[in-house]
């Protein structure tokens, strides 16, 4: 009777399929909540909604207006944008999160990936009116920001 040898898998090679299983589990284990905490928004510098400061900043740091309107030659412009997070907290978010993916063996992505969804930035919708000079008047903030009402 012939039988089949069997290649001895409790040997150097069940030790490196061992490690091999070993380092998918743990490259799946960096899910969502840290791609979520890399991929927050900048923040935005408000700085510049403030009187004086020529148009040509605002542009530079927001972009082009969501809307506008000229009425007797005064320019209103609205700008909506997310107000996220610098760097420095950005990373360690993603930081924080991955380490607490590894130590509960993913485990955290129940926690871990909702609380980004939820801190995920402030919306803001900001009225500027500028003067003759294509300079900030006056600011209104109608959501988000410290200044809102």
């Amino acid at each position: 009777m012939k039988t089949i040898a069997k290649p001895n898998e409790s040997g150097f090679r069940g030790a490196l399929l061992q490690l091999y299983l070993v380092a998918c589990l743990l490259s799946n284990l960096a899910g969502c909540s840290v791609f979520m905490a890399a991929q927050l928004p900048d923040r935005k510098n408000l700085e510049v909604f403030k009187p004086g400061v020529p148009r040509q900043v605002i542009l530079a740091e927001m972009g082009l207006p969501t809307g506008y309107e000229n009425r007797n030659g005064v320019r209103s412009e609205v700008y909506k944008f997310k107000q996220g997070y610098s760097q420095e907290a950005k990373i360690s978010r993603a930081v924080l999160h991955g380490t607490a993916d590894i130590l509960t063996f993913g485990l955290w992505e129940a926690v871990g990936t909702p609380t980004e969804y939820i801190f995920s930035g402030t919306d803001m919708m900001v009225l500027v009116t500028y003067n003759g000079n294509d300079r900030v008047e006056t600011v209104e903030y109608f959501k988000g920001g410290e200044q809102s009402e």
